[in-house]
């Protein structure tokens, strides 16, 4: 192989290729290049090209081949056969890293069309599409454009949906991200689409598989039940509210408060007063239902 490798390591991996899919995982290499993913065992070799990838999943693994793995990623990928799949373990932090080189290789560079922004706040903006280019690093999405480079960071993203419009086109599959800008406070909305729907499903899997890694870091966050209060107050309000009366307490006690949940990532602060970051609205719906018990 004359190409830069960028993943080599030992693993276990199940190839699904229809009537003659392994039943059994075997243990081989894993070895990837900025083009290709390649699954070699003693007996055979695999060639994928990243070209042909169209879905990235991790932890999930097919039912007839459950019972043989624990971390593990699935990649999906077209075929001249139909759609087929390759299952790969290895240890949990290099499984971690080979997810996020191969992220990279999938969709750094890829050429997107962008309306950014399209809303700020409530406001709708009249800006015009443009060409870009796309890269992510580690939980930051970054897109290049004549005009310049915007990024906003995975965990304040408030929403992400699909749509098939950007400006005056209705046939073009488009990411639509709304997020908060940690420079003003404001929520800002993004139109994000990759030249190829494949590139739409691959960069949602991404956006959802960082938000799932949130969701797990949040529950080891530890709250008490004055912290719990601010984050349904500023949910309830949207963080116009008077938090010395909601907290009962002086303002340095509700300072303290107010700072706790600042440090923990949980709100931030904007122009018109509070807003719950990703992880704060993750546990006002997850986890506070005993706040006003």
């Amino acid at each position: 192989m004359t190409e830069d490798v960028v993943a080599d390591f030992t693993g276990r991996f199940v190839l699904n290729e229809g009537e003659d899919a392994q039943s059994r995982p075997v243990t081989g290499r894993i070895i990837m290049t900025k083009r290709r993913l390649v699954l070699a065992s003693s007996e055979d070799k695999t060639t994928i090209p990243l070209s042909t990838v169209i879905d990235v999943n991790v932890g999930s693994v097919p039912n007839h081949v459950k019972q043989f793995f624990d971390d593990t990623v699935t990649v999906g990928y077209n075929a001249e056969n139909g759609t087929r799949s390759a299952v790969i373990e290895s240890t949990g932090e290099t499984v971690e890293t080979f997810v996020a080189i191969l992220f990279r290789c999938l969709l750094n560079g890829r050429k997107v069309g962008v309306k950014h922004p399209a809303r700020v706040g409530g406001r709708v903006k009249d800006t015009p599409v443009v060409p870009g280019t796309l890269r992510i690093k580690n939980r930051r999405i970054e897109v290049s454009t004549k005009n310049g480079t915007f990024s906003f960071d995975v965990d304040t993203v408030m929403r992400i949906k699909r749509s098939n419009k950007i400006g005056d086109r209705d046939d073009r599959v488009t990411l639509v991200v709304k997020y908060i800008d940690t420079d003003s406070g404001l929520t800002k909305t993004s139109l994000i689409s990759p030249s190829k729907s494949q590139y739409v499903n691959l960069l949602g899997r991404f956006l959802r598989l960082e938000f799932d890694e949130l969701r797990e870091e949040v529950a080891d966050i530890e709250l008490t039940n004055p912290e719990k209060r601010v984050l349904v107050g500023v949910h309830a309000t949207g963080g116009d509210i008077d938090f010395t009366n909601m907290l009962d307490g002086d303002p340095a006690y509700v300072t303290n408060v107010l700072n706790s949940v600042k440090n923990k990532k949980l709100v931030v602060e904007n122009g018109n007063g509070i807003s719950l970051t990703s992880k704060g609205r993750i546990i006002v719906s997850q986890r506070i239902e005993d706040v006003n018990a």
